[in-house]
């Protein structure tokens, strides 16, 4: 399975009011996956720039540009 950005989120229907329907009392499931071949450049060098953002994660984000060939130049901010 292809590396993800995030975890896979369920995807509801709801009606023009913004609720929850089921059609046919059967609901259908709907997944929206978020893999990291789908992101933008943007987005993973958000990420990657992000505080927040776990070493194990930063370097899934990191090999991704590089496969898609985007050379990175590191620079060290001043405070």
């Amino acid at each position: 399975m292809p590396a993800k950005f995030k975890p896979s989120e369920r995807d509801y229907p709801k009606d023009h009011y913004g609720r929850r329907v089921s059609q046919n009392g059967n609901p259908v499931k709907k997944y929206k996956h978020h893999y990291l071949k789908c992101q933008s450049v943007d987005t993973l060098l958000n990420a990657i720039n992000s505080s927040r953002t776990k070493p194990k994660h930063r370097q899934k984000f990191v090999n991704e540009l590089t496969r898609r060939g985007v050379k990175l130049v590191w620079r060290e901010v001043n405070a």
